[in-house]
């Protein structure tokens, strides 16, 4: 499970050196373990992906846009990711 939260909370940060030391630091690991379990974790996500990884059909697709549109305003979009599970280090506004 730390893999996973390490890999959340490198994808919301910059993704540079400086981002692995201040997760090392918040998590209680170096930053070369950060980096591996980045590594590690997405690893195993790709050699899962066809197992967890799915497309919505096209009437999925179609109610997820509708349901942003209504909410946020944006055409054509099926997902995002928006901070509210993991705080981004950047953040739509």
């Amino acid at each position: 499970m730390l893999h996973v939260m390490v890999l959340l909370k490198f994808l919301g940060r910059y993704r540079n050196a400086v981002a692995m030391q201040k997760i090392g630091r918040m998590m209680g690991i170096s930053k070369g373990l950060v980096n591996d379990y980045v590594i590690q974790a997405f690893d195993a996500i790709l050699k899962h992906h066809e197992q967890f990884i799915k497309w919505p059909s096209i009437k999925e697709r179609q109610n997820i846009s509708g349901r942003i549109r209504k909410v946020h305003g944006f055409v054509n979009c099926i997902g995002l990711i928006d901070g509210t599970l993991f705080p981004l280090a950047i953040h739509p506004q």
